[in-house]
């Protein structure tokens, strides 16, 4: 078991845990198993057979919120969030998940996503039949996190796609509306390989797959292709495909826009996807002034404490660190925050009534003027 990932473990056994400093889990809880390291050397344990994998120890992995912020200070580039997915595996496959994980799972089977809700009807609901023109061999993907929580963030990208008189660009209405994300984190991996082939299908033969949710970016884009489901070149974030449209200036900015911003950098779209420059340039280029920085950011970035399967296990305790996470916002004054998350964002929403909370999309398209022909 884990044989895998022996030199992660060796590595890992040398080290003097620098990596904790940034753990955003154990900089919570103060409980040593919950560091990197601790995780690190649990499994290890358990590889070489000195600890069994009991219902105990299979709860650990799910104190991790996949967030790489340990990897990216790491000398060795030790991934110790893919260590963590393995484990989920293992205690997802021999029944040993904790009771919250299987609650969700069942939930998640309901509809085909984490909120046990009808997406697509909501979706159709929401915008006019025009955005759903299945002839157009680009597609908007919007998340299931999106629809379900944050579904202005729909509406204002396609606002800002009429804005740039983009109507070639279709919104995707098949019945599944996840990514499988959910799923994988859980430990469900079994169930997420099924997802992402009915997923494969159905996006494989659009030109260009568009998504706001750079959780969906990254697993689209990245994950599918482990398992031969290979959308690698179609997918882009939604930054990515209004580049160009941003660099032609061929629109107007509002007079009065909010100048004070503060960008938290999304785990999954700095670390991921490797993306934080593009998002900033946008924003300073519709508001003329540069948004205010957390003290952690970029590939740097402070995690929110909703990844992976950690808020379904220690939902306080996840909240708890999406709360650390805003207190900086309040010491610098800051009123209007802006990130590019979904789960970020409606989590964030959650824990403040001081701030307003946007995506970028959203706070681009508040930004630019409305066109005479649309």
């Amino acid at each position: 078991m884990f044989d895998e990932h022996i030199r992660a473990f060796r590595t890992c056994q040398t080290c003097p845990s620098l990596c904790q400093s940034v753990c955003p889990v154990f900089i919570n809880d103060g409980i040593k198993t919950h560091s990197p390291q601790g995780l690190m050397q649990l499994f290890n344990l358990v590889r070489k057979n000195k600890l069994d994998f009991n219902e105990s120890i299979a709860t650990e992995p799910y104190h991790c919120t996949g967030c790489r912020a340990c990897t990216e200070l790491c000398e060795h580039n030790i991934d110790v969030g893919s260590v963590m997915q393995s484990a989920r595996n293992e205690a997802y496959r021999q029944e040993l998940a904790p009771k919250e994980i299987n609650s969700f799972v069942e939930r998640f089977h309901r509809h085909n996503n984490p909120f046990s809700r009808d997406l697509v009807k909501k979706l159709k609901n929401m915008l006019p039949k025009r955005y759903f023109n299945p002839n157009n061999s680009i597609v908007y993907f919007p998340s299931c996190s999106t629809v379900a929580k944050c579904p202005e963030i729909i509406k204002d990208t396609f606002s800002l796609f009429d804005k740039f008189q983009i109507d070639f660009v279709s919104l995707f209405a098949d019945p599944i509306h996840c990514c499988g994300y959910p799923l994988l984190s859980c430990g469900a991996a079994y169930d997420f390989v099924d997802l992402a082939e009915i997923n494969y299908h159905a996006l494989k033969n659009y030109k260009t797959i568009i998504t706001g949710c750079p959780v969906c970016a990254h697993v689209l884009k990245n994950i599918y292709a482990k398992y031969d489901f290979n959308l690698s070149r179609q997918v882009v974030t939604v930054n990515q495909f209004l580049k160009p449209y941003f660099q032609d200036m061929n629109y107007k900015i509002k007079k009065k826009v909010r100048s004070k911003v503060i960008f938290h950098d999304p785990c999954y779209l700095a670390r991921y996807m490797d993306e934080y420059e593009l998002p900033r340039e946008m924003i300073s280029r519709v508001s003329g002034y540069e948004a205010q920085e957390f003290h952690d950011n970029r590939k740097n970035c402070g995690c929110c404490g909703q990844g992976a399967a950690y808020p379904i296990v220690e939902r306080e305790r996840a909240n708890q660190i999406t709360k650390n996470r805003l207190e900086e916002c309040y010491e610098k004054k800051a009123k209007l925050l802006i990130s590019q998350c979904p789960i970020c964002l409606y989590k964030m929403r959650e824990q403040s009534n001081k701030l307003v909370i946007k995506d970028v999309i959203s706070y681009l398209n508040d930004c630019i003027e409305e066109t005479s022909s649309s």
